[in-house]
């Protein structure tokens, strides 16, 4: 299968035809030589022997001596010939043996480094049959290479998905029909223990001596880096205590959102979530308490609107919720819930049975003064500092 191999065979056979005629052309030549070289030496030794030697007995010498001549000659060409043929032979079988020799320290060579190399390699053939199975596949999938060589059954070991699998057989057929390359191209894969691993894939395809072809696959292991990327990212965009957007990601999500709304005219609310006497808590029981209280407050906020909003620590003790499509209505219901689940946690109870921790939030919606998500803002942390005035745990919306 794939373009190019039939032509290549063709190629191959159509050029040792050649060597051979040329070879039986060369041979017949040199016998032809060597024929007209013959009679020419029989003719005209025979006319100079009988011209020097008229007594029978002396001509029939000259001619012994002639025939002797004649195969002296001949055998000491014949020497020459066979052995230059004979040497050339011995010297072609010398250099066939070193080849031979170069060629299995290679393929050696190439085994070792193939079977040693700490990334995954594997050769499939024009079915895409497992042909060569490294070390570091074993490795890394779990399975022996007693148990794929020659065989497809892998495929479905690693990919148990009939449509994943159908996808990753089609990039392969792509590589083996049509000579399609891959770089760096990312699959998951199931191993024999049932991990899931993120591997990186360069493959390409290639044709064999006999115009056979076949793909190489290079493999890396990436489900680590894989896992660190993804935590840096969102370590970027999260507060690495409570989990919430930290503040320039919220500034960044609420923003847009903003924009959408205002251009489709859509109600656009915040919530402005402030801890009752954190400072006191800090104070009285400790900053890992406190960290534990703001971890809950969190939680429970996440909890409510997390699937309606964009929730954030602003800043300290500050927590915020941006609510695209919602109007005041809603957002200050959604704001009660929260106090009231807050108040119910007793997330100080471990602490102080009696102590009680509660929340104050500020609510507001855009109206047609508020040209951005800052003067929204600003709206809901005055509500939010109306709740405190007013006596602490409570929902307040605009003056």
């Amino acid at each position: 299968m794939g373009n190019g191999a039939p032509g290549s065979v063709s190629t191959a056979a159509r050029g040792g035809a050649a060597l051979l005629r040329l070879a039986a052309n060369k041979a017949l030549l040199v016998a032809l030589v060597y024929l007209l070289l013959g009679m020419v030496w029989i003719l005209w030794s025979d006319r100079v022997v009988e011209a020097l030697f008229e007594d029978a007995v002396q001509l029939t010498r000259a001619q012994t001596w002639k025939g002797w001549l004649y195969v002296a000659a001949t055998a000491v060409l014949l020497y020459a010939v066979l052995y230059r043929l004979l040497r050339d032979e011995a010297t072609h079988r010398l250099r066939q043996q070193r080849q031979r020799e170069d060629l299995d320290l290679l393929n050696q060579f190439r085994e070792s480094i193939i079977d040693n190399a700490n990334i995954w390699l594997n050769v499939l053939d024009a079915q895409a049959r497992i042909t060569v199975w490294n070390k570091a596949a074993e490795q890394i999938s779990g399975y022996r290479r007693e148990e794929v060589i020659g065989g497809d059954a892998v495929w479905e070991w690693l990919y148990p998905d009939p449509d994943y699998r159908a996808d990753i057989a089609r990039r392969v057929r792509a590589i083996l029909d049509e000579g399609a390359e891959v770089e760096g191209f990312e699959t998951h894969i199931r191993c024999k223990d049932g991990q899931v691993k993120t591997m990186a894939w360069n493959q390409r395809r290639f044709f064999d001596e006999r115009g056979q072809v076949g793909s190489i696959a290079i493999g890396q292991d990436i489900t680590e880096r894989k896992r660190l990327q993804e935590e840096l990212e969102r370590m970027a965009v999260h507060d690495p205590l409570t989990g919430l957007y930290n503040r320039r990601e919220f500034e960044l999500l609420a923003a847009r959102r903003f924009a959408d709304c205002v251009e489709a005219g859509h109600p656009y609310s915040l919530l402005w979530v402030d801890i009752d006497e954190f400072k006191a808590v800090n104070d009285r029981f400790g900053h890992q308490v406190g960290d534990e209280v703001l971890c809950g407050v969190a939680g429970v906020l996440q909890a409510v609107v997390g699937g309606q909003g964009i929730a954030a620590r602003y800043g300290g003790d500050e927590l915020v919720v941006a609510l695209p499509a919602v109007a005041l209505p809603e957002a200050r219901a959604l704001g009660e819930i929260v106090r009231q689940r807050v108040q119910a946690a007793r997330l100080l109870a471990d602490c102080d049975a009696d102590a009680a921790l509660t929340v104050s939030i500020g609510a507001a919606q855009r109206d047609a003064a508020m040209h951005d998500l800052m003067a929204l803002a600003s709206a809901a942390d005055a509500a939010m500092y109306r709740a405190k005035a007013g006596g602490r745990n409570r929902v307040c919306g605009p003056a």
